[in-house]
């Protein structure tokens, strides 16, 4: 079969596969006003070639691909790094490829069965497991596929759209922005933490690239930490804010002196608002409430997305039937 071959007769085999409704999923989290196709793939000689194909409207997306590579056909998600006419700046991927590493570093399990490589130019790396990709290769010119392999002699479609089907999370978590957030404020405390009037420096914020800051988990955290603390210090003033307090063997992000109460921050660099509460919870428990006092009077989970209604539900939940003081804070960036 030839790629087109294989690219038509996924169209056609897709409809009663959920990947079939690509082009409305990318119209609804879009906002689109109307998708010119229904179809995967087109007959476009930008998006449909001898050698490889990636979605329509895929070209500054994570990208469904397909491909010939020495093993056979490649199939699963990708970025192309490469500029062009309708791409003329890759900056518009980091977000994106920081929300991989993300669900990479959230999800080990899921990602194990795929495998991942690059080609820069006519050079391919070697096929290893999926890992968060490195600053390195962020560069113009490199593709960075994850995804699996089938043999030229046992092409099977319906394979393929299944795993297409299983990857259909991943694209629509990258690829979507959420609503706007919801904050509050509210109750009760003890203890005693060290203010300086002065701005503690950050691990990992002495020396870093525009590309680290972008792709990389543990310099987004740092990053967004430092953002955090430049917000509250503008609320609160630099005496009530203080940043990486030890405290009871641990140590909080940011506390913030509050009249004669405290407010605990939890910063997570997170694929979602769900999920940055998901990870920072036990925490903010444990700081707030783990010697059997109540050490703060509001605990906050904060990232850089914007919360979604079903996590929004979730802390009202929390905060109404169990009277815990749990907020998410959305960090301005």
């Amino acid at each position: 079969m030839t790629l087109k071959e294989i690219a038509f007769e996924i169209n056609k085999k897709s409809i009663g596969y959920e990947i079939g409704d690509l082009q409305s999923i990318r119209k609804s989290i879009k906002g689109l006003k109307r998708v010119s196709t229904n179809s995967i793939f087109v007959d476009n000689p930008n998006t449909l070639t001898d050698s490889w194909a990636f979605h329509y409207g895929g070209r500054s997306e994570i990208q469904y691909n397909i491909g010939f590579e020495d093993e056979g056909l490649r199939y699963g998600l990708a970025f192309s790094l490469e500029t062009s006419q309708s791409l003329p700046d890759i900056d518009i991927l980091y977000p994106k490829v920081l929300k991989l590493n993300c669900l990479i570093r959230e999800n080990p399990e899921f990602f194990r069965e795929f495998r991942m490589w690059y080609w820069n130019g006519d050079k391919r790396s070697e096929i290893l497991e999926v890992t968060e990709i490195r600053q390195s290769i962020i560069k113009k010119g490199i593709f960075i596929f994850f995804g699996k392999t089938l043999k030229m002699d046992e092409i099977e479609i319906d394979e393929i759209l299944k795993t297409f089907d299983k990857l259909l999370w991943v694209y629509k978590t990258i690829e979507t922005s959420n609503f706007e957030p919801v904050v509050s404020t509210t109750i009760k405390p003890t203890t005693d933490f060290v203010f300086e009037s002065k701005s503690r420096a950050l691990a990992e914020t002495a020396s870093y690239t525009t590309i680290e800051r972008e792709i990389n988990v543990d310099i987004r955290h740092s990053y967004l930490q430092k953002l955090l603390q430049t917000e509250l210090i503008s609320q609160f003033g630099k005496e009530n804010v203080s940043i990486e307090n030890f405290f009871n063997g641990n140590k909080i992000d940011i506390v913030v002196k509050y009249n004669n109460d405290y407010h605990f921050y939890e910063v997570k660099t997170a694929s979602s608002a769900k999920s940055c509460v998901r990870q920072a919870i036990g925490q903010l428990f444990e700081y707030a409430f783990g010697n059997g006092k109540m050490n703060a009077s509001n605990i906050y989970v904060a990232g850089e997305f914007a919360i979604d209604n079903e996590t929004e539900i979730y802390l009202n939940f929390l905060r109404n039937e169990f009277k815990i003081p749990i907020y998410y804070r959305q960090i301005k960036k």
